[in-house]
């Protein structure tokens, strides 16, 4: 785009832009007034809710109390009537024990529970395991009594009861009931309702609602039956009739959402509304309290302050629904009677009054809005008949400004060409005579700047074939031709070395001392590049000329230290493991110099770090010593050596791949040849590493031994 159209959209866009924000602070003023109304209407509303909701929650909170009064009274009535059926049951048994001889030619005959009839009636059976004798069917004689007490107990008490029954010591299980379930695997001294009972004699105790032998809910008092001796002879039970209590207690609620619930006492849930659907859709119990209430322990905190304290109503979140109860404590069992309602009932009738109420605000709003959607229309097109008349004045000036400015461009154009010796002839005395000045010396700067590049350009491409060659040499230095000695079949070795840049530090080594015994060298110098690559080529050739006159590994490394530290002014130093391999009988001797643990493969076919004893590394220290350990590779065995690149290898999170990491690639195929598990590591490491550069040369050898006669025997080398 030229400036002159430049200059007209600039003025343009000026003026359009200081009407704009004329239009903009209107806005704000109008945005203000509108804001302002809405904020006071919000407060008037939020002030009317909270003293209508105030109002209807103390309402409603008095209203729950009454109620959660009556349902616990009701409650704790049915409860007591059941607990003194179960104790006064109890202190009848505790006479027939005390006095049986007056008991024991009862006129009641019980009959055996799987042919009773479908009738109140008295029956029994022995627990599995009990085998019917004299003595145990008198005792039968002197229990069957007790149907002098559980038939008219039961009789007046059939909406409170399901059954009462009393079990023995001896294993007699005795009940009157209308159920003729026979259960053969039924052990009575095991039942909940019996050791409950055994281990409190004293008491009444309740057990909270459970899924009994017949698949019913049920909840159990019992209590315990002495002799005349004080021994527990028996124990006497009843179930409450589960299906009574939840529809006349627990069915009944304030208004259309009000519920009722139970809670036991380590405060699970004894009974509620769903109670019988959640058995069905759980096919068991679904009454643990952290299952329906959220924020349990805040809510189990308020239940008992409600019951034990103030008894003010409060909020919880009962399975998803926010609620408004209060709670009540039953004194017969100690348990937590609650009663609920669903808070938008309480609330419903404040949504519908500010429903209204936002209409009518809502209806004003709009009215005041299409005013001012006037206004600016009016605005705009005053704005566009003053942004008419600035366009053609900026029109006439931005001639006297473009001219020049084309003149330069072609300068410019034939700069770009190649041209720096065409110079601008503008002269003017504005910012375009300076700005054309200014671009004459830089095609002065841009001239001399080529000729320099050119220069290092060549200098750069004549180091990076130095660089090359540097590469290929240092790679010619190692080993690669694998297997290196193809008539020494009792051993497999192979070899890799990655260097992080042209010419790396590491570097590793194998050669035959003799007939059977191998060297195995892999250190790694200190740096990295062309100093590190001539001090790993003066470090291996030291390494191996020492090595060929004899002697241990650490009188090796001993004096290629002492070497080394010779005119070390650039306090470089290397790691190295060295190793001397006795072929015929696969012991090797090794000595570290501050190098990583080697990893070997014993007889259990499973790759382990040899955590040998380190020395110091190598030119660091002057007289350092070093210290001899052998490492008995079994047939078949493998060593593994390898440089701090593989470990410390770095993926783009900065995490390293660490031993395990390697070990674990080792142990994927630990009896293949060392060409494959290094083949395993190498894989490993690209893998965890991905996008991230290589910050480490990564050099690795593997040994495995086959053995002295592994030609003779046919194994594969």
């Amino acid at each position: 785009m030229k400036i002159g159209k430049k200059l007209i959209i600039s003025m343009l866009a000026l003026t359009l832009g200081a009407m704009l924000l004329v239009y903009a602070g209107l806005y704000v003023i109008v945005g203000n007034m509108r804001g302002n109304i809405q904020k006071l209407y919000e407060e008037i509303r939020t002030g009317a809710e909270l003293t209508i909701e105030e109002g209807l929650y103390a309402q409603d909170s008095d209203s729950l109390g009454v109620l959660a009064d009556m349902q616990m009274e009701v409650t704790d009535s049915r409860l007591r009537i059941v607990s003194d059926a179960v104790t006064q049951s109890a202190e009848f048994a505790e006479k027939l024990y005390a006095s049986p001889s007056e008991h024991m030619h009862s006129a009641y005959s019980p009959v055996h529970l799987s042919e009773a009839p479908d009738t109140l009636s008295s029956r029994y059976m022995f627990s599995a395991g009990v085998e019917e004798t004299a003595g145990l069917n008198e005792e039968l004689k002197l229990i069957s009594n007790m149907e002098e007490i559980f038939a008219p107990v039961m009789r007046y008490n059939s909406r409170f009861l399901d059954n009462l029954y009393v079990g023995t010591a001896s294993g007699i299980f005795y009940q009157y009931t209308d159920n003729n379930v026979f259960r053969e695997n039924y052990v009575v001294t095991e039942r909940h309702w019996y050791v409950n009972s055994t281990s409190s004699p004293d008491k009444i105790m309740w057990k909270e609602t459970e899924i009994d032998s017949y698949g019913r809910p049920c909840i159990t008092a019992s209590m315990a039956v002495k002799d005349a001796e004080g021994n527990i002879v028996a124990v006497v039970a009843a179930d409450v009739n589960f299906e009574q209590m939840m529809s006349n207690v627990i069915g009944s609620g304030l208004g259309e959402t009000g519920t009722t619930f139970i809670l036991g006492e380590k405060r699970d849930l004894v009974a509620y509304s769903a109670f019988m659907e959640d058995v069905k859709a759980h096919n068991g119990l679904y009454n643990a309290f952290e299952d329906h209430f959220t924020d349990p322990q805040s809510v189990r905190k308020k239940i008992d302050d409600c019951a034990y304290g103030d008894g003010e109503a409060f909020h919880a979140e009962l399975d998803g629904q926010e609620i408004y109860m209060t709670a009540r404590e039953i004194p017969s069992t100690g348990w937590i009677l609650c009663t609920a309602i669903n808070a938008r009932e309480i609330t419903d009738p404040i949504s519908k009054v500010t429903a209204q109420s936002d209409t009518l605000f809502a209806d004003a709003r709009t009215k005041m809005t299409d005013e001012f959607r006037t206004l600016v229309v009016n605005s705009v097109f005053a704005t566009v008949a003053v942004a008419l008349i600035i366009a053609v004045i900026v029109f006439f000036i931005s001639r006297t400004i473009s001219k020049p400015i084309i003149r330069l461009t072609d300068t410019v154009k034939n700069t770009g060409e190649g041209d720096f010796d065409k110079k601008s002839d503008i002269d003017t005395r504005d910012e375009i005579g300076d700005l054309a000045r200014g671009f004459n010396k830089m095609q002065d700067d841009l001239k001399l700047y080529t000729e320099n590049l050119k220069t290092v350009t060549a200098e750069k491409e004549r180091i990076s074939a130095e660089l090359n060659v540097a590469t290929q040499i240092q790679a010619d230095m190692l080993p690669r031709i694998f297997p290196p000695f193809p008539q020494k079949k009792e051993i497999d070795l192979f070899a890799s070395m990655s260097p992080a840049k042209e010419v790396g530090g590491d570097f590793y080594d194998f050669f035959l001392l003799d007939e059977n015994r191998l060297a195995l060298v892999i250190a790694d110098v200190s740096g990295k590049g062309v100093p590190a690559a001539l001090f790993m080529v003066i470090s291996k050739t030291l390494i191996k000329n020492r090595a060929m006159q004899g002697g241990t590994p650490a009188e090796i490394l001993a004096d290629v230290n002492n070497q080394l530290c010779e005119g070390n002014d650039a306090d470089m130093f290397v790691t190295c493991w060295l190793g001397i391999f006795d072929c015929s009988t696969g012991k090797m001797t090794a000595a570290s110099a501050g190098h990583e643990f080697p990893a070997v493969c014993g007889p259990d076919r499973k790759f382990e770090l040899f955590k040998d004893k380190h020395g110091f590394v190598l030119a660091a220290m002057e007289g350092a010593r070093y210290r001899d350990y052998e490492i008995q590779l079994a047939r078949g065995g493998s060593i593994f050596v390898y440089t701090d690149g593989v470990p410390e290898a770095t993926n783009g999170s900065g995490e390293m791949f660490g031993s395990d990491r390697m070990l674990e690639a080792l142990n994927c195929r630990p009896d293949e040849n060392p060409n494959v598990f290094l083949r395993e590591v190498g894989s490993a490491v690209a893998e965890f590493t991905g996008e991230a550069p290589q910050f480490d040369d990564v050099t690795m050898v593997g040994m495995t031994w086959r053995g002295k006669d592994s030609e003779k025997t046919g194994e594969a080398p």
